[in-house]
């Protein structure tokens, strides 16, 4: 009975999904000097479900930032990522930035973020 109760609940159980999973949710950089051109990252993603899971969006909070992801679905099982540059030219002190991932995914957006502190040059 308890079973049948929780399961009438809990309907999504019973439906095929992709699950977006982050093994690293910040990545950083440390300390950059502000005459550098550019850092980059990857942020792994894994699909823990069953079904393809699909990057749908990748968006930025700042211009000092660009993002490229997997544009491939992503089998159950498999992995994908996105790929942050950040670019530290002419600014100075500590950054966190964030990166919105939007997948086929219940919630649909995710957030990873990158770390930095920006030094000037010597």
């Amino acid at each position: 009975m308890c079973i049948l109760l929780f399961l009438l609940v809990q309907p999504s159980l019973l439906v095929a999904q992709a699950v977006v999973q982050f093994p690293k949710k910040v990545y950083d950089f440390g300390e950059v000097c502000e005459a550098t051109d550019s850092v980059t990252c990857t942020f792994e993603v894994v699909n823990a479900g069953d079904k393809p899971l699909h990057i749908e969006g990748v968006y930025v909070s700042c211009g000092c930032t660009s993002v490229t992801h997997s544009l491939e679905a992503i089998a159950p099982g498999e992995k994908g990522a996105v790929y942050v540059s950040f670019f530290p030219k002419d600014l100075d002190g500590r950054y966190l930035k964030s990166i919105y991932v939007y997948t086929n995914t219940i919630p649909r957006k995710n957030v990873v973020r990158i770390k930095a502190r920006v030094v000037p040059e010597k």
